[in-house]
C-alpha cells in the first residue's frame, strides 16, 4: 500500500493548475520496495495538473530516484537509474476510454475518479519501468560457474560406452 496523505480530486488538482513536488523514501512504497533488493534511497517526484483548451484534464508526472535491484546474472545488487516523464490525459472513470485517446503515443489516458492518491500513481509509474532482467553492463557469470571447462553431461555416458565396447 501507498502511504497516505496524497489523496486529491485529480480534476480539481488539473483545473486549479495544483503542483505537488515531494521527495519520499522507497521504503513508503511498499510494493516497489518488495519488487528490489534494497528499499534504500528516495524517490523525488513532482505532479502537476492542467487544464487544455478542450476542456481536458492532464497531469504532468516525473519521478526519479535510484533503486537498488538485483543482477540476473552475478546476483548482486545493481544501483538503478529510475526516470519517468509522463503526460496523463485524466478520464472519468464512469466514461469510456476515446479510441483515439487509446493510441496516442504522447500520453497515457487514466480513469479517475474524484478521490484519486497521487503515492499510488507514483508507485505504480515505478513499478512499471523496472527492468524485466536488470544486469550490470560489464558483469560476468557468478563465481563457480566461470564456464572454464565446458563439459558435457553426456561425457561420462560416452566414456561408458567406450568402456563397455573393450569389455
Amino acid at each position: 500500500m501507498s502511504p497516505p496523505g496524497l489523496i486529491v480530486d485529480p480534476f480539481r488538482f488539473a483545473r486549479e493548475a495544483a503542483v505537488v513536488e515531494r521527495s519520499r523514501p522507497v521504503v513508503d512504497f511498499e510494493r516497489l520496495a518488495g519488487a528490489l533488493s534494497d528499499s534504500a534511497g528516495t524517490l523525488e517526484f513532482r505532479v502537476q495538473g492542467r487544464q487544455d483548451r478542450d476542456g481536458k484534464h492532464w497531469l504532468d508526472l516525473s519521478v526519479a530516484g535510484t533503486l537498488i535491484v538485483q543482477c540476473q546474472r552475478c546476483l548482486e545488487a545493481l544501483a538503478w537509474a529510475l526516470r519517468v516523464d509522463n503526460r496523463l490525459l485524466l478520464v472519468p472513470e464512469d466514461q469510456e476510454l476515446p479510441e483515439q485517446e487509446l493510441q496516442e503515443d504522447g500520453w497515457d489516458c487514466l480513469p479517475a475518479g474524484r478521490q484519486f492518491d497521487l503515492l499510488q500513481l507514483i508507485e505504480d509509474e515505478a513499478l512499471l519501468t523496472l527492468p524485466f532482467a536488470p544486469r550490470h553492463e560489464d558483469c560476468c557469470a557468478p563465481s563457480g560457474s566461470d564456464g572454464g571447462g565446458t563439459t558435457s553431461p553426456f561425457a561420462g555416458l560416452a566414456q561408458l560406452r567406450r568402456s563397455e565396447g573393450r569389455g
